[in-house]
């Protein structure tokens, strides 16, 4: 029986000039039709290369004459030769079905992982698994601002006429995974690095000299990436991962985010689940870059509607309605006509659904106190009688103000015990201090459910009045007389 590709490994770890040759054979399984073997060569080489790589056993080949070359040079030009022999094999098994990440050289090996990244955005292979293997790469410094550099270079020379899904899909992909610092300064810190430095002494080092990783180039590099893939033709989901990715990693590093101003109001007029999304961005553009839209708030008031308890970003819409309802300049009236609304849409809205609704109201009320006559404003008590215009888009004319929250009264007899205790605040003095929403925001059927079944009911509480002997037959029966089990 032939020796396991581990028992190999650790052969040639042992002896890395006697056992030299399973470099070899690992080379041959790459070209092996049996994809196990494949996987196996894939493993093999890697342990050795990260072994070799480590110790400083791999450096970069200098042309020494042949009379004038050791024993030592000429198998360190040997080592350097299957290396870059193991790196080409690598890069060609990506456009076929059995694929593996590889590592670097000494220093950064910057030109080794542009021509991985080259064929890892590719417009005719779906990448997904390569790419989200380099996660752990990617958390280093040097190999984020590196990722960086060769994408800007990939999407400026890329065709925009022949940009495929599965090329934005696996650009996408890379980019959902890099996360650039915050620096103020013109360096990246490095807290943790793909390929650590030595010095002289032989001890590890962080240097970002050595690095050059510029805190200007990276934004550079964003600036390229993002300005090129806003112009690419985006399909609806695509489409929904900019709206997220775009406002929490990237817009901040954007040396002139005001041109987002088209991306996101286009997809914030398209109404549904893109305008939830659009949401955060154009309030972004709105409170830290200056951009006119006084329609912002009128807009959001239109997208409460009962379809909003049943769409998939429902937690990241109320978060973000509640951040954006947490500005002093928004007027009473305003805020009058979003507690409201809510108060109505509790009505029809899901029991899942109705303690963050409450809550969200008590919130509201809790930070606009001239509010709080709408609990007990005895001009509307019900349907009929209230002067509020569900139907008024303009805020400033659904007479909300004039409203009170009978709607809320109605939940006071819920079935739910959960629901019924969260209209407390209309009996008693509102708290200082707001609830928590965060815990609320994706509550579900199943968690009311299992809560509700955690109630401890009393066995002393009575359900009727006279002990049934039967399912028809107890005392002063009515029904019998009329209906009869067949």
């Amino acid at each position: 029986m032939s020796p396991t590709h581990e028992v190999l490994v650790k052969q040639f770890k042992e002896d890395k000039v006697k056992n030299a040759n399973v470099i070899v054979d690992f080379l041959q399984q790459l070209e092996d039709s049996d994809k196990k073997k494949v996987k196996l060569g894939i493993i093999g080489l890697r342990a050795i290369f990260i072994h070799l790589l480590k110790n400083g056993d791999i450096k970069t080949h200098v042309d020494i004459p042949d009379d004038l070359m050791t024993a030592s040079n000429k198998f360190n030009k040997w080592l350097y030769e299957r290396y870059n022999e193991a790196f080409e094999k690598l890069i060609s098994l990506l456009r076929h079905e059995v694929r593996k990440k590889t590592e670097g050289g000494r220093s950064f090996p910057a030109q080794r992982l542009q021509a991985l990244l080259d064929e890892l955005i590719s417009d005719n292979y779906d990448h997904q698994k390569c790419i989200e293997n380099l996660k752990e790469q990617i958390e280093c410094q040097d190999f984020m601002f590196y990722t960086l550099k060769s994408l800007s270079i990939i999407v400026k020379k890329h065709n925009k006429e022949s940009v495929t899904e599965i090329y934005m899909n696996n650009l996408m992909l890379m980019l959902e995974q890099v996360n650039i610092p915050d620096v103020s300064d013109s360096l990246i810190v490095c807290t943790k690095l793909f390929r650590e430095e030595k010095d002289t002494d032989g001890n590890k080092t962080t240097s970002n000299s050595k690095l050059n990783l510029s805190y200007p180039k990276a934004k550079r590099a964003v600036n390229i990436i993002w300005n090129e893939v806003i112009s690419y033709p985006l399909t609806g989901n695509l489409y929904r991962r900019c709206l997220i990715f775009i406002p929490e990693k990237v817009i901040h590093h954007l040396e002139k985010p005001i041109r987002l101003t088209g991306f996101f109001m286009d997809a914030y007029d398209l109404g549904g689940a893109l305008s939830l999304l659009a949401l955060q961005g154009v309030f972004i553009l709105v409170n830290k870059y200056n951009l006119d839209y006084p329609n912002f708030y009128q807009k959001l008031y239109g997208l409460l509607e009962p379809t909003i308890f049943h769409a998939k970003y429902r937690p990241r819409f109320f978060m973000l309605m509640d951040r954006f309802l947490s500005s002093t300049h928004v007027p009473e009236y305003v805020i009058a006509a979003f507690i409201k609304r809510l108060s109505r849409l509790s009505l029809s809205a899901p029991a899942s659904c109705l303690v963050l609704v409450l809550k969200f109201i008590a919130n509201l009320l809790i930070r606009y106190p001239g509010l709080q006559l709408l609990i007990h404003n005895p001009n509307a008590t019900n349907l009929e009688d209230d002067p509020f215009d569900p139907d008024e888009p303009d805020m400033s004319k659904c007479r909300a103000c004039e409203s009170s929250l009978w709607e809320v009264a109605t939940l006071q007899q819920h079935v739910v015990p959960s629901i019924s205790k969260a209209t407390g605040f209309l009996e008693k003095t509102l708290p200082v201090i707001e609830y928590d929403i965060s815990e609320l925001v994706e509550t579900t059927y199943e968690e009311v459910h299992e809560k509700s079944c955690k109630l401890i009911v009393h066995e002393t509480v009575a359900t009727t009045f006279h002990k049934p002997t039967g399912l028809f037959t107890y005392q002063d029966d009515k029904m019998s007389d009329d209906w009869c089990v067949v």
